[in-house]
């Protein structure tokens, strides 16, 4: 079973797989190229959480986007 599938983020469509993070990272960058100028690509882990990021630009390179980290909900009750 593959451990790493990667995913175009506004499709939501599973793209490639890889058994490693060095050939995940190979194949997203090589999937954002192919794909819309915006469009995140993400490498999933095995819980489905994204471990790496890539968008294409206008000028057609491929840049890797920092993932933010999960935020804890807010408690508005205290008010």
């Amino acid at each position: 079973m593959s451990q790493y599938p990667i995913a175009n983020e506004s499709t939501e469509d599973t793209l490639e797989t890889a058994d490693t993070l060095p050939d995940a990272v190979r194949l997203a960058e090589d999937s954002a190229k192919r794909g819309a100028v915006g469009d995140l690509v993400s490498i999933l882990d095995s819980d489905g959480k994204s471990v790496g990021q890539f968008v294409l630009l206008p000028d057609g390179t491929v840049q890797e986007q920092p993932i933010a980290p999960a935020r804890k909900p807010v408690d508005v009750s205290r008010s």
